[in-house]
C-alpha cells in the first residue's frame, strides 16, 4: 500500500489517499510528497515539484468595511478589503494596517464610561449610607411592619415629653401587649428616637458631602479618589 496526494482545481495540495503498489494515480494526484508549509499557505504541484503560494482560503477573513467574515474561493494574495484581524468591537475602524477606534469616538466612549461610572458610584454610595443605618440601628432585626411604627412611637414619645397627658394609644397599646409600664416604655421610645434621628442625620450629612463630591468630580482620576466611608456619630463630636 502507498500514500498518494491529492490536488484541487488550483493543483494545491488538498489530501491523500491509499491505493496499493499497482493501483493508477487517481486524476489531480502525484506520489511526491508536499513540503510543509505555513499559515496561509499551500503546496502547489508546478507538473514536476511542490512549490510554496500564498492562499488564504483556510484563513477567517473578514471584510475590512464592517468586519464581517469573509471568505476566497482561490489561492493568492489578500485582497485590500479583507483582513485576518478580527474587528475588536463596532467602534472600530479599518485603518488600512489595524482595526482602531477613532480619537473623537474614543472620547464619546470615555465621556458614556464617566457617567456610566458616577452613576454607579452614586448608587453605591446610597447603599453604603443605608448598610451603616441598617447595621447600627440593627433594623435588620425588626420586620417592615414594625418599622413603619417608628415614625407614630416617635412622635407620641415626644408629645409626651413636652405633655405627659398627650394621647399615646400606639405606645399604651405596645407597653399593654408586653405587658410592662407604659411611662418606662415612653422613656425608652424617646431615649432610641432621639439616638436615631441623631444617627441619620449624622449619616445623610456625610452622605450628602460625598454625594456633592462624586457630582463634583470632572475626571475620572478625581471620581476614583471619593473614598465612600462613614464615621460614628460619637468619633465626630
Amino acid at each position: 500500500m502507498r500514500y498518494v496526494y491529492l490536488t484541487d482545481k488550483f493543483g494545491c495540495f488538498c489530501g491523500m489517499q491509499l491505493l496499493g503498489f499497482d493501483d493508477n494515480l487517481p486524476a489531480g494526484s502525484v506520489d511526491v510528497s508536499p513540503p510543509p508549509v505555513s499559515d496561509h499557505q499551500s503546496a502547489k504541484w508546478s507538473g514536476s515539484d511542490w512549490e510554496i503560494v500564498t492562499d488564504y482560503r483556510r484563513s477567517p477573513l473578514y471584510h475590512t468595511t464592517d468586519g464581517t467574515p469573509a471568505f476566497i474561493d482561490a489561492p493568492g494574495e489578500l485582497p485590500p478589503n479583507l483582513t485576518t484581524k478580527v474587528r475588536p468591537s463596532e467602534e472600530h475602524v479599518w485603518t488600512g494596517t489595524n482595526w482602531e477606534v477613532p480619537d473623537n469616538v474614543l472620547e464619546q466612549i470615555n465621556r458614556d464610561k464617566f457617567v456610566t461610572n458616577k452613576a454607579a458610584k452614586l448608587q453605591q454610595l446610597n447603599a453604603a449610607a443605608q448598610a451603616y443605618i441598617d447595621r447600627a440601628a440593627e433594623t435588620d432585626k425588626v420586620p417592615d411592619f414594625e418599622m413603619q411604627t417608628w415614625v407614630l412611637q416617635a412622635a407620641e414619645s415626644k408629645a409626651w415629653a413636652a405633655d405627659n397627658a398627650a394621647s399615646t394609644p400606639v405606645l399604651d397599646q405596645i407597653a399593654a401587649s408586653r405587658g410592662i409600664d407604659a411611662a418606662k416604655l415612653k422613656e425608652a421610645a424617646l431615649r432610641k428616637t432621639l439616638v436615631y434621628e441623631a444617627l441619620t442625620a449624622h449619616i445623610a450629612g456625610q452622605r450628602q458631602a460625598l454625594q456633592s463630591k462624586i457630582e463634583a468630580a470632572k475626571t475620572q482620576a478625581e471620581l476614583d479618589k471619593v473614598v465612600i466611608a462613614f464615621t460614628p456619630l460619637e468619633a465626630s463630636e
